[in-house]
């Protein structure tokens, strides 16, 4: 942990499979404390899950300001009003209910069925593929003992390139109403979520690429999936949405459906590659899914940096003065990690049952709308994999798996899996 003028320097970690010690020390012993951020500036880190909950519940701290390059900031520039204020700049526009309905659980633009066929068909392929390139190299035999094994024979598949991050594009392509042919190529665009140095170097061309990308489908949107009904409906609305404003949106809602739930899907993928016990119990107790889901969500550690917000005036957050304009990152990673709320909360247990609720979406009016659709169509990607690999593992030691750096959403460089 590097610090600047004694001050932490602020994210101290960049894996998902193993909560920071940095903050697994601060949830305890100081649940509000003094950062510095990739940008230099002074911030109020909140890891204690009262003091988190207490955080994203108050009105007083703003996501929409952190727009404002006047603001002290996590990353060296301000991100764009489109990604802090979405859901403000959809509510003035009069879009924000349709927007929310149309990320629902009853949302009519992408099934469940859809859902599972999207992910069958891309395990199918995985497994097609890594028996293709095992066969191309050579491997025949692959065990060594003249009887073959087919399995051991193929090259290894990657639950990141060949399933996580791909079926995140393809469903959230089709939520859209973008078109899938293009789902490939924004499977790539999971690096829209850099940070720090990463960010500093790539973002700002990246981020110009995909808005000229998205400028060229929203011209062309017809009335399928989420964009074409909020593209319709603002035609008739009183206070319209610029073109420029609607493109943004739309980038944001894609970068949005990619990051967190590649990240999450592939996480738990990773769970369960190296815990075959667990993935054959969820076999055999189907219904036992759902919970394990829940644990997933307190458990895992998904957050390269945090839920930033701005005090719109002097607060108080676990009992520790905020001032007005001052900058408050919130870990929902470390807060549900809380030992004050969860007990042995670093141990994965899918038979909890804890007294209070993570906070992996939110509290209050920021809310994730996506939460129950997130759910389901999670839930429906897990028992895809857990039915067309009933052998499930990694094919490297949990060690040596990697996790990329300078992201806002973590996810693995790969996970090599046999079946």
């Amino acid at each position: 942990m590097s610090l600047a003028g004694g001050i932490p320097h602020y994210p101290f970690s960049f894996r998902g499979d193993a909560l920071a010690s940095e903050l697994g020390r601060f949830v305890v012993e100081e649940p509000v404390t003094r950062v510095v951020t990739n940008a230099g500036a002074r911030g109020w880190l909140v890891t204690g899950y009262a003091a988190a909950r207490e955080a994203l519940k108050d009105p007083r701290l703003s996501r929409s300001l952190i727009a404002d390059p006047d603001m002290p900031q996590e990353d060296s520039s301000a991100p764009p009003l489109s990604v802090v204020g979405t859901m403000t700049m959809l509510r003035r526009a009069g879009l924000r209910d349709e927007a929310v309905k149309g990320m629902g659980p009853r949302q009519t633009h992408v099934s469940l069925e859809r859902v599972r066929d999207i992910a069958d068909t891309l395990l199918t392929t995985m497994k097609a593929k890594a028996a293709e390139n095992g066969n191309a190299s050579g491997n025949g035999n692959g065990n060594g003992n003249g009887k073959g094994n087919a399995d051991e024979s193929a090259e290894p598949g990657d639950l990141v390139a060949d399933f996580a991050l791909p079926w995140a594009s393809h469903v959230t392509c089709e939520l859209l109403g973008l078109p899938t042919e293009a789902a490939p190529e924004l499977a790539g665009w999971f690096r829209l979520l850099s940070t720090g140095e990463m960010a500093n170097e790539n973002l700002f061309a990246d981020w110009t690429k995909a808005l000229s990308r998205f400028d060229d489908w929203m011209t062309g949107i017809g009335t399928e999936g989420l964009l074409g009904r909020l593209a319709l409906l603002n035609r008739s609305s009183g206070h319209p949405l610029s073109h420029q404003e609607l493109v943004e949106i739309a980038l944001f809602l894609f970068v949005s459906g990619l990051g967190n739930p590649a990240g999450f899907l592939a996480l738990c993928g990773l769970v369960l590659a190296r815990d075959p016990e667990l993935a054959a119990r969820l076999r055999r107790e189907p219904r036992a899914l759902p919970g394990a889901l829940e644990e997933l969500y307190r458990w895992s550690v998904m957050l390269g940096d945090s839920i930033a917000r701005i005090a719109r005036e002097d607060a108080e957050i676990g009992g520790v003065p905020v001032r007005a304009g001052e900058l408050v990152l919130i870990s929902i990673d470390a807060a549900n990690r809380d030992p004050a709320v969860f007990d042995s909360p670093d141990r994965l247990d899918i038979d909890r049952r804890p007294s209070m609720p993570h906070l992996r979406f939110g509290q209050g009016r920021h809310f994730c709308p996506a939460a129950a659709l997130n759910r389901a169509q999670t839930e429906v990607a897990l028992r895809a994999l857990l039915d067309t690999l009933p052998g499930l593992r990694l094919a490297v030691a949990p060690d040596r798996i990697r996790w990329r750096q300078d992201h806002a959403v973590l996810l693995p460089e790969t996970i090599p899996v046999r079946w």
